[in-house]
């Protein structure tokens, strides 16, 4: 089986993740589909929120969470995943300065054939 790090440097992930004007982010699987930890984000993720990858890899997307992030859209994003489907919603999330932005995403579960073991999420920024 290929690893999580073989996978994300292949240059065929790479040269998608490079190339796309959206923001990607790579999050290992976690049994309650809430606390995934992100392993990879690209460029285009740091223009949208301020945030290195070394800042937010180990982490949960929660971190850029706040406020007026709505809970029922969250909540939604953990039914769908626990339900295999793919995710598609807006929020607002905050930047690492603090600034909120209203954000369109989807994620969708990478499986190994019984289980989730990691989730992709495109995401792009409306405002």
């Amino acid at each position: 089986m290929t690893t999580s790090t073989e996978l994300l440097q292949s240059p065929l992930f790479q040269a998608i993740a490079d190339l796309t004007f959206d923001s990607v982010m790579v999050t290992e699987a976690t049994d309650d589909h809430k606390n995934s930890v992100v392993i990879y984000v690209n460029q285009a993720f740091t223009e949208m929120t301020g945030y290195e990858a070394e800042e937010v890899r180990g982490k949960t997307p929660g971190l850029l969470q706040g406020p007026d992030t709505d809970k029922a859209v969250t909540d939604r994003l953990s039914e769908d995943l626990r339900n295999n489907r793919t995710f598609h919603g807006s929020t607002v999330n905050y930047r690492k300065d603090g600034t909120p932005f209203t954000i369109e995403w989807k994620v969708s579960a990478i499986t190994d054939g019984t289980s989730a073991t990691h989730y992709v999420a495109v995401q792009r920024a409306l405002d």
